[in-house]
C-alpha cells in the first residue's frame, strides 16, 4: 500500500465528514467521536482512508465514503446488504467484485451507484462493503455481470495493515 499523503483533517471538513456519513447511515456518524481527531491518508490507489486512533473508520473512492469493515457490526447493518452464496467468498476475500450470479438476495429500494455491505449466506458476516453496479431487477433475474465494485474487503491491503497505515 503507497502512502502518498498523510495529514490531520480540520475541523471544516471534520464536520463535512460528519454531515455526508449521517446520509448515509446515522449510526456511522455516531461511530466517529466528535472529541478525537481525525487523520486521512491519501492512497496512490485514488482511495481515503480515514483514521481515528490509527484505526480505519471510513474510506473514500471517487466521493462516496463507506465505513471500513473495522466499523462495529451495528454500524454496517445500518447499510444495505447483499447475500452471496459462499462459493463466491474465497474470490471476494481476494478481491474480486461480485458478480450477479453468486448472489443470493438484494434488498429493495437499492440502485446502482449505492454503498452496500457483502455477506456470505452461512455466517452472515461482512466481507466486504462496495457501490452497488447493477439494477437489483436484472440481479434478481440472475444476469450475467459485476453486480458489486469491491471497494474494502477482508484481507486487502487496508485490513491488514490497519495498525499500520
Amino acid at each position: 500500500m503507497l502512502v502518498k499523503k498523510r495529514h490531520p483533517v480540520s475541523t471544516k471538513e471534520m464536520k463535512e465528514i460528519l454531515e455526508r456519513t449521517s446520509s448515509i447511515s446515522p449510526k456511522l456518524a455516531e461511530m466517529i467521536d466528535r472529541k478525537k481527531p481525525l487523520e486521512v491518508v491519501e492512497l496512490n490507489s485514488g482511495e481515503r482512508v480515514y483514521l481515528q486512533e490509527k484505526k480505519p473508520v471510513l474510506i473514500e473512492l471517487e466521493g462516496k465514503l463507506m465505513p471500513a469493515l473495522t466499523a462495529t457490526e451495528e454500524v454496517l447493518s445500518g447499510i444495505p446488504r447483499i447475500v452471496v452464496d459462499m462459493g463466491a467468498v474465497p474470490h471476494i476475500c481476494n478481491g474480486a467484485d461480485v458478480m450477479a450470479p453468486g448472489i443470493r438476495s438484494v434488498p429493495e429500494g437499492v440502485k446502482p451507484g449505492d454503498i452496500v455491505a457483502v455477506s456470505d449466506e452461512r455466517h452472515n458476516k461482512i466481507l466486504a462493503v462496495g457501490v452497488l453496479a447493477m439494477e437489483r431487477e436484472k440481479i434478481l433475474n440472475r444476469e450475467r455481470g459485476k453486480a458489486v465494485r469491491n471497494v474494502h474487503h477482508v484481507g486487502d491491503e487496508i485490513w491488514k495493515n490497519m495498525l499500520r497505515i
